[in-house]
């Protein structure tokens, strides 16, 4: 089914190869030396998982991936900002949808260093399996995901990046970089954010 088609009656889609081995492992290294120099740990949705709003990196990804999303969604999007997390034994992902800034959100599978088959994401009800590179796109905010308990061995990890976007004409447009000033300023200077982290 076509992309754009499939986003609109499912109300996600899955890109694969979205980008390349080289940027995989710089990404998976970056984030992993990030977790041992800023340990910064818990949300609501992952308490115990190394999380980052805004990192630089990945707000550049967030620039990168916006011609993905918008050829995938049929959509013109405003980015909002960006977030990732390092997994771990025991860590799950609790069911829940998304605030305003993530109308328009993306899943990207960096990469994972146990053996086994993907840790699968479910939207919806329906696991999706996404190998490095690969990308969900789905309406956060209508579409409940989840992931169930990670079981591998203590010293693994997981890698996953989200990318959120606002259509241009719809409802949430004024939730533009997530309030912020511009892609990049830090979730500190964010009022909007920290009150959400609060709530």
């Amino acid at each position: 089914m076509d992309a754009v088609k499939e986003f609109k009656e499912k109300k996600y889609t899955v890109v694969r190869s979205v980008i390349n081995e080289e940027m995989i492992e710089f990404i998976s290294q970056y984030t992993l030396f990030d977790e041992i120099q800023n340990p910064l740990v818990g949300d609501p949705q992952a308490p115990k998982a190394h999380s980052k709003y805004g990192d630089p990196a990945m707000e550049t990804l967030l620039l990168m991936l916006q011609p993905v999303m918008e050829r995938h969604t049929g959509l013109s999007l405003y980015p909002t900002y960006s977030y990732y997390r390092i997994y771990r034994n025991g860590d799950d992902l609790k069911k829940h949808s998304d605030r305003e800034s993530c109308e328009v959100s993306a899943t990207l599978s960096f990469r994972y260093s146990y053996e086994s088959d993907p840790w699968a994401i479910f939207m919806d009800g329906s696991p999706i399996y996404l190998k490095p590179g690969d990308l969900a796109i789905y309406r956060g905010c209508e579409v409940e995901h989840w992931r169930d308990e990670l079981v591998c061995d203590p010293d693994d990890w997981h890698i996953q990046g989200f990318f959120h976007y606002v259509d241009q004409n719809g409802k949430f447009s004024e939730f533009k970089f997530d309030k912020r000033q511009f892609i990049g300023q830090s979730h500190k200077k964010n009022k909007h954010y920290i009150q959400f982290i609060q709530n």
